[in-house]
């Protein structure tokens, strides 16, 4: 990386300061210490020219009058006397450039600070200063804001988009979702620290390219110029104040009152009043939090082993004896015994990784459970174990476990659960899965006589809802959910299984309380603690099907308030779902994208679902070439016992299909999906399906929208069917009304080809005002939604009035097919290719095809991939 990174994600400060010297010609750049002030600055003299004067200002400089113009002017008398008017007049003469810069104008002398107050008042130069908000400053500097000589711009600290936008600039590629968050919440938009945190975490190998995105993996060490900066930032400390820190640094964050009883009340309050912690409102408390994140770890580096041990066992005992009021108090006193000489207890170990894992800290469940093993933790620690490390899909790292824990188990709940486990990693999460009803049925061969041991019934459920049987799932997984002395672990194993169906099946009535029912199980499961996010991930799918977004949001809000590591993971894949539904497809794709490394190969299902979804938000945004490669992976990642999920395979396909220019071989894709979906039961996702295929131009789902329109009564189905049935009746006032009410229901690509159909429709009716009116609607909807290019927007968008297949053709053979690779590309025969570029020619008085291409402005697919 360059020693000075490039200049981004500023281009807003930027254009309001080079407006400030334009009127009143000087401006000032304030902010806390870091955020870029002395960057922009130097932007800015870069784009004056070469009459640029640089002073910088220092704090060993600030008691010498004239001490910071010490380079332009003698800053005393040969005599040692200090410097007269004459001097002064030398100074302001001195300073008279095109653009004068003042880094750190806060740390200037008294005289020095009146130099430039002069330089500014006379008009000699345009004046750009940096000052440190929060920091005293000579009273001439000060007035130059103060009496409106200048304009004052607050540079803030980088939010989270600034801070991956400049990341992937520097690095050249996109983070992984988890690394965005942690790089920006470690440095807190600070850029200096930023940049010193990220040369020192790639030097040391533990920020790396993963495929096409960077990840972090390890914990944060600070490099020696980070660590410098941040001490320096610190400063010395007193041996009380140190203690004050140091036990923040082992348990952030604690009770205003705990730690003046462990550090005493005076030096908690120097440490605040210094700017070092926070201390802010917890309920019926006061919390104290280190001001930034690199505090904490700079006092760790400097804390011995010893010392965090004996800090941890002070910090435990008080803890317990406050007996764990607070939520998480209990997991924050397990993590704190694993550091410390006080004996450990498998059960609080247990519990805690339970926490963990509910708040997406799968490393340190696994941190708790191996510990809760070593502690004679039995069954409970291994059952738990063996299925975090399964859901992780270190299958190798989980035999060993999961054998042991089929050992332990001793009595028939420890049996049924260990069979649970056993199912899970074979049928679901092993590398290469293997159909497992056979061992239910040897276990019920070897338990009941080979009568049904009902304890199976949330195995057999995920049986049946993996293999699309839609009702026998939710009729036995309603059991399950229905009796209330099933254990935790068959009520999220049920609970995942029948939300999952009842989002596709549009069996939305009552899914948020199946959802939260499934999640709250699964917090007190120890090998099903880590699925909650997965149960969660059912109620995004349900909106985004039914056309509900407000339905989905307060599971946005929950995945977004877990704090560990795993949690960005779904943070993203939420939110890039609900940005897909939304018509959002470059944002679903950059979102999805982040997603995939922590779902190797099939992931569990998971993988070929995500791969296809950002194929298919590929292909919304003509890039035909990177929705392909892409389809061609969701194939190969498709998990063998998971039909239910093939409709996104089916979507993906019938987009490619379009996007490529075979609109009846997008219908038909989409079609045959409907079908499977109706097979199955999975009946919003067919409205998908069937509606995407009206998209495309389908004029034959009028009937069985309308069916599923009744049956469910959704916004989607609804809207979907008269969609259907206004293109059937080519009635272009119905398509332009129907684009209002989709975009207005939130789908807004939806609502983009219907205006782009009623276009196209009142064109061939020969209402042009009607027709400009509803390009003008779709063209705007597009803007909104990223700039797609959909079939119906490129049909729209052809100022001549071709027939949908001759449009095809036009649009196929202007990416150098031949007639005969169109004919198979279309299934049809070469003479009918034939005559659909003859008759359009024809129409049009044209004498070639490559002519019929340029004028009917057929609006080519992307033939680039973006990066994946």
């Amino acid at each position: 990386m360059a020693e000075t990174w490039p200049f981004t994600a500023r281009e807003h400060e930027l254009a309001a300061a080079l407006a400030a010297l334009d009127a009143p010609g000087t401006v000032v750049l304030g902010g806390p210490a870091g955020v870029g002030k002395s960057r922009l600055a130097r932007e800015i003299a870069r784009r004056a020219g070469s009459d640029v004067g640089i002073v910088r200002a220092t704090a060993s400089a600030q008691e010498v009058p004239l001490g910071a113009l010490a380079d332009v002017v003698s800053v005393a008398g040969p005599d040692g006397a200090p410097p007269d008017l004459a001097d002064l007049r030398e100074a302001v003469r001195a300073l008279a450039h095109d653009l004068l810069v003042v880094d750190d104008a806060h740390l200037l002398d008294e005289v020095s600070a009146a130099v430039v107050h002069q330089v500014v008042s006379s008009g000699r130069a345009r004046v750009v200063l940096t000052v440190r908000t929060g920091d005293p400053a000579p009273d001439a500097v000060t007035a130059l804001w103060k009496d409106e000589l200048a304009a004052r711009i607050e540079i803030e600290p980088f939010d989270r988009d600034q801070t991956s936008t400049v990341l992937s600039s520097v690095l050249g590629g996109g983070l992984e979702a988890r690394t965005a968050r942690l790089l920006h919440d470690t440095a807190r938009g600070n850029v200096l620290w930023l940049r010193h945190l990220v040369e020192g975490e790639r030097a040391a190998g533990r920020l790396a390219r993963l495929g096409s995105t960077w990840a972090w993996t390890g914990q944060v060490v600070l490099s020696p110029a980070l660590d410098e900066l941040v001490a320096a930032r610190i400063g010395d400390l007193s041996d009380e104040q140190r203690r004050v820190l140091e036990l923040l640094a082992v348990a952030e964050p604690l009770g205003l009152g705990m730690l003046e009883s462990l550090a005493g009340s005076g030096p908690v309050e120097e440490v605040a009043q210094r700017g070092l912690v926070s201390v802010e409102p917890d309920g019926d408390r006061w919390e104290l939090r280190f001001a930034h994140p690199l505090y904490g770890e700079a006092v760790r580096a400097r804390t011995s082993v010893p010392r965090a041990r004996r800090l941890r066992s002070e910090l435990s005992a008080a803890f317990a004896s406050t007996g764990g009021r607070r939520a998480g108090d209990g997991l924050r006193r397990a993590v704190l015994d694993l550091g410390s000489d006080r004996p450990l207890d498998p059960a609080v170990l247990v519990t805690a990784a339970m926490q963990a894992s509910g708040l997406g800290d799968l490393p340190l469940a696994e941190r708790l459970l191996r510990a809760a093993v070593e502690a004679g933790g039995g069954f409970e620690a291994r059952a738990g174990l063996a299925h975090l490390l399964t859901y992780q899909l270190r299958s190798d790292d989980a035999d060993a476990v999961l054998e042991e824990a089929v050992a332990e188990a001793a009595t028939p709940q420890e049996r049924t659960r260990a069979l649970t486990l056993r199912v899970l990693h074979r049928h679901v999460q092993a590398r290469t899965p293997l159909r497992s009803e056979g061992l239910v049925a040897e276990a019920e061969a070897r338990e009941t006589d080979g009568r049904r041991d009902p304890a199976h019934d949330a195995l057999r459920t995920v049986f049946h809802a993996f293999d699309g049987r839609v009702d026998e799932a939710l009729t036995l997984g309603g059991a399950v959910l229905a009796d209330g002395s099933r254990p935790d672990h068959a009520v999220a194993l049920a609970g995942w299984a029948v939300a999952l169906l009842r989002s596709m099946a549009g069996r939305g009535e009552g899914l948020a309380e199946v959802v939260e029912q499934g999640i709250s199980a699964a917090a007190r499961s120890p090998e099903m603690a880590a699925m909650q996010c997965n149960i969660g991930f059912a109620e995004i799918v349900d909106a985004d099907l039914q056309a509900r977004p407000g339905a989905g949001r307060h599971r946005l809000d929950w995945v977004r308030s877990l704090s560990g590591p795993q949690a960005p993971v779904f943070v993203a894949l939420y939110e890039g779902r609900t940005a897909l539904g939304a018509g959002l497809p470059r944002t679903a794709a950059q979102a999805l994208d982040a997603c995939l490394p922590a779902f190797p190969g099939h992931g569990g299902g998971w993988g070929a679902w995500l791969v296809a979804m950002i194929s298919r938000a590929h292909a919304m945004l003509g890039d035909v070439v990177g929705a392909r490669r892409l389809l061609d992976e969701a194939q190969e990642r498709r998990h063998p016992f998971l039909p239910v999920l093939d409709f996104e395979l089916d979507l993906s396909r019938g987009w490619l299909l379009a996007a490529e220019g075979d609109l009846q071989g997008g219908i038909g894709a989409c079609r045959r999906g409907a079908a499977r979906c109706r097979e199955h039961g999975t009946r919003a996702a067919e409205v998908l399906l069937r509606q995407t295929a009206v998209r495309f131009g389908d004029r034959e789902q009028v009937v069985p929208l309308a069916e599923l329109a009744t049956a469910l009564r959704t916004p989607r189905a609804q809207l979907a069917a008269a969609h259907a049935a206004a293109l059937a009746e080519h009635d272009p006032e119905r398509l332009l009304t129907v684009a209002g009410e989709l975009a207005e229901a939130g789908m807004l690509l939806e609502g983009t080809d219907a205006a782009a159909q009623a276009a196209a429709v009142a064109r061939t009716r020969h209402r042009r005002v009607l027709a400009a009116e509803a390009e003008d609607r779709a063209r705007e909807l597009a803007g909104r939604a990223e700039d797609a290019c959909t079939p119906a927007l490129r049909e729209a968008q052809s100022p001549v009035p071709l027939s949908a297949r001759e449009r095809e053709v036009a649009a196929l053979a202007g990416e150098g097919l031949t007639n005969r690779q169109i004919a198979e590309r279309l299934h049809v025969s070469v003479r009918t290719v034939e005559s659909h570029v003859y008759r359009a020619c024809s129409r049009l008085g044209l004498s070639d095809r490559a002519a019929l291409v340029a004028v009917a402005g057929v609006r080519r697919p992307r033939r680039e991939s973006s990066s994946h």
